[in-house]
């Protein structure tokens, strides 16, 4: 399939950053700000234990008490698979395939939680060659691996494939929500999808339906992005998607027997990133960029996943590249891992994985 083709189809269908934590902390000193940043964190790990059913959710800290809000419809937009997949489409610097990710293997995720603890030097990002182009457009998607599931029914050579979306369009409302796939393996794909089920068929790439609500959120500058932190859990009873933006958090909790897609059964590998939004898109930030992706996975355990290079799994991209991975910090609750993106080639790509505490 042709890139244009696949837009076609496409159509369709926070700052915390290093440099400055003053938009979110109070003065007093980095004192204050350490203190001010734990307790963000036990609100949000408090907010994710405290389900409430399905819908769509909002707290503020330092309240812990969900207040629900009307959902809205999920934007017409698909999320394809890399290049791998799709034969004659180029692959970007970060994104597309190429990417770190965390694999737990043969350790199940319940949840996955995705962060940006330094940003620099972000001051504008433009989706270019997808189906929401446009200053500020983006999208914060955090994806599982492909893996096998009984939702393909008679579909031969079908991989399940789950994503946990924040869509930040050019202007106006942005949404959370989540996004599930039949993959297909080989070619030359397929010609239909399970009937009754809800699935769309993509070209040749495969079968797609969304959640069938979202949530609300006003759009986000891409200058806020240090503000934003992204978890998806998985369950049988249901998956569930929240984002948080600075001192406000969202919740959108689906509840069907096993998900879509059967995710809770099968989420061994996770993938976290700031790309393009939407048809194969890339996200184009401004020379001077820098970005650190941090993503923790909870598997019960403490054991550090291990972080493969090229493992991404989603089609979207940025113009960034990688670079050596931060130094080694205080661990978090859960294992995880972290690099560091940049605007300017040149460093040796490298990938720290963590410990849970």
């Amino acid at each position: 399939m042709n890139f244009s083709r696949l837009a076609a189809i496409a159509l369709l269908s926070v700052a915390l950053s290093a440099c400055s934590s003053s938009a979110l902390f109070p003065s007093g000193g980095t004192a204050s700000a350490s203190k001010l940043a734990g307790s963000l964190d036990s609100w949000h790990s408090a907010l994710q234990k405290r389900l409430t059913g399905a819908g769509c959710f909002k707290a503020t800290y330092p309240s812990t008490e969900w207040t629900r809000v009307a959902c809205g419809t999920p934007p017409r937009l698909w999320y394809p698979v890399p290049p791998s997949r799709r034969p004659g489409i180029r692959p970007a610097n970060v994104g597309d395939g190429l990417d770190f990710t965390a694999d737990t293997n043969p350790n199940l995720i319940s949840m996955a939680i995705g962060t940006f603890p330094k940003v620099r030097g972000v001051k504008t990002v433009q989706t270019e060659d997808g189906s929401e182009n446009g200053l500020n457009s983006y999208t914060l998607q955090l994806n599982s691996y492909f893996f096998p599931t009984a939702a393909c029914g008679s579909l031969s050579n079908c991989d399940g494939w789950e994503q946990f979306v924040f869509e930040n369009p050019p202007s106006g409302t942005a949404y959370l929500f989540i996004q599930d796939w039949l993959v297909a393996t080989s070619e030359p794909g397929f010609s239909s999808c399970p009937p009754g089920a809800g699935w769309q068929l993509v070209g040749n790439i495969g079968c797609v339906q969304n959640s069938p609500e979202a949530v609300y959120i006003p759009n986000v500058s891409i200058t806020d992005l240090g503000k934003l932190t992204e978890t998806g859990q998985a369950a049988l009873s249901g998956d569930s998607i929240y984002l948080s933006v600075g001192t406000t958090e969202y919740k959108y909790l689906d509840i069907q027997s096993d998900g879509i897609v059967d995710l809770a059964s099968h989420w061994m590998g996770a993938e976290f990133n700031v790309i393009g939004n939407a048809g194969g898109g890339i996200a184009v930030f401004n020379s001077g960029s820098r970005i650190t992706v941090n993503l923790q996975t909870d598997t019960s355990l403490k054991k550090k996943p291990t972080c493969p290079a090229d493992s991404g799994t989603t089609g979207e991209s940025n113009n960034l590249y990688f670079t050596h991975a931060p130094k080694k910090e205080g661990r978090l609750q859960y294992p995880s891992i972290e690099f560091t993106m940049i605007s300017k080639s040149g460093g040796t790509a490298s990938c720290n994985t963590r410990r849970g505490t």
